[in-house]
């Protein structure tokens, strides 16, 4: 079965009739083996809950509702497939391990009935036990539902461990040349790069940055400006901001002194009062107030959206270029590294093609009037 067109299908149909049909019944069978509705609901329920909290309105858009339910179908789908493959391969997981799952889960119950954290063990196997009767799921399916994650997991490591990665050298040195594209902020040329090539570019060269990045050694005080804070609160703040630089610039007070007395951020004590600034890293004001400043310069005040800064620009390095003799190896590590993801995802892919997947009941019935509305692909 080819999944990913299958889904489509099929997905927004199990969905509506895992509101209707029995807590009982299943929605789709992997191989031969169903998957109850419960499942699948339970997962849907826990992939829009990560988005819920970031956007307390993304179930309201269909859109987003479907991408999830085919998302789910999908895990479960293969997280079964993978099972099933550990089991054929007769892969084992240790009962300690388990067990050690189990308890991690348990421990997200640790609360008393005001919600505040408990260290009663009965209370917490209460709670626990409350949200499986909740679930419509015992004990004993919970435990076997981790020992099934978990040989699904150790299928896809042996997966990834039977991958190699094949790389060419001149693979890798176009690689490097683009990197240099992307770390010279050219945005003409890094426009010409193909997104596919960014997207495995951008983290890369985030890390090689902030070793060849052109830099300053500063001393910095920062006085805090919540969102709360008052008018008069802020003036205040500001006008202590001029009296910190004028005692600063008339050598009155030494910049570990002042950071001592007024900073709210205290973390550069613990560097001797200097922090290392990367040029692009901070605000386009602030960046270019540091980057321009002659060594030794006092800085400010300088007011941003969080808060107030005072700097002094105690050294800088020019942006330096990386030489490809010293990140072949890296490169190669961590193309290798993306590689081997690439085939393991694929070899799974292979896998869930192979399988025999079926939805079932009220579901099969939705899904079946649905592929008749389909363009047929030739």
């Amino acid at each position: 079965m080819k999944i990913n067109k299958t889904i489509l299908i099929f997905a927004a149909a199990v969905l509506l009739a895992a509101c209707s049909v029995k807590e009982k019944d299943a929605i789709v069978s992997v191989n031969g083996t169903e998957i109850a509705k419960s499942t699948y609901i339970g997962t849907v329920q826990n992939m829009a809950s990560q988005y819920l909290k970031a956007d307390p309105k993304f179930w309201d858009n269909p859109q987003n509702r479907q991408a999830v339910e085919r998302a789910a179908l999908e895990q479960i789908i293969t997280g079964e497939v993978l099972y099933q493959e550990a089991k054929k391969q007769k892969l084992t997981v240790d009962d300690a391990v388990v067990k050690q799952q189990v308890n991690a889960v348990k421990n997200l119950f640790a609360f008393d009935k005001d919600g505040k954290p408990a260290q009663d063990k009965d209370l917490i196997e209460k709670n626990f036990k409350a949200k499986l009767d909740e679930d419509g799921i015992t004990y004993e399916q919970f435990e076997n539902n981790i020992r099934k994650e978990l040989l699904a997991k150790a299928m896809t490591e042996k997966i990834t461990s039977e991958q190699k990665a094949e790389l060419q050298e001149e693979k890798l040195k176009q690689f490097y040349d683009d990197l240099t594209v992307v770390l010279s902020k050219d945005k003409a040329k890094i426009e010409a790069l193909s997104k596919d090539n960014l997207s495995v570019l951008l983290p890369f060269a985030k890390e090689v940055n902030k070793f060849t990045a052109e830099r300053a050694q500063v001393s910095a005080v920062f006085l805090a400006l919540p969102k709360n804070i008052s008018k008069k609160d802020a003036e205040s703040k500001q006008a202590l901001a001029k009296n910190i630089v004028k005692e600063l610039k008339e050598n009155k007070i030494s910049f570990i002194q002042a950071i001592q007395q007024y900073s709210d951020d205290k973390n550069a004590l613990k560097t001797n009062g200097e922090q290392l600034v990367l040029k692009g890293a901070l605000p386009t004001d602030l960046d270019k107030k540091i980057f321009t400043a002659k060594l030794g310069e006092v800085i400010g005040p300088v007011t941003e959206s969080d808060g107030i800064y005072i700097f002094r620009v105690n050294q800088k390095r020019a942006q330096s270029k990386p030489v490809y003799a010293e990140l072949r190896t890296e490169i190669a590590k961590y193309l290798g590294a993306l590689q081997i993801k690439l085939k393991t995802a694929a070899a799974v892919r292979d896998l869930v093609n192979k399988a025999d997947i079926k939805a079932v009941g009220e579901a099969a019935q939705k899904a079946q009037e649905q592929s008749k509305e389909q363009p047929q692909n030739k």
